[in-house]
């Protein structure tokens, strides 16, 4: 029953809008007759059931242990073009 917890909990906005975009792209290659859409739609479907983005398994992270250092307006220099 874990998986399918994984797959109905979670849902936030990028996840809806994925969902949102695959059922209207599948909508539109069906009533279009282009079935090359399908594939698209597809997609967008298969990242929106199973909670992927096209980075992958944390394929976007950034590090979150290094500490915020402030930078300070004496500490930037101006630029001079030659």
């Amino acid at each position: 029953m874990d998986k399918m917890d994984r797959l109905l909990k979670n849902w936030y906005l990028m996840r809806i809008v994925r969902l949102l975009a695959g059922v209207g792209i599948a909508v539109y290659a069906i009533s279009s007759k282009d079935y090359t859409f399908l594939l698209l739609a597809g997609l967008f479907l298969f990242q929106a059931i199973m909670n992927i983005s096209c980075c992958g398994s944390k394929g976007c992270y950034t590090n979150k242990e290094k500490p915020k250092e402030n930078i300070y307006r004496d500490q930037i220099k101006k630029y001079k073009p030659n």
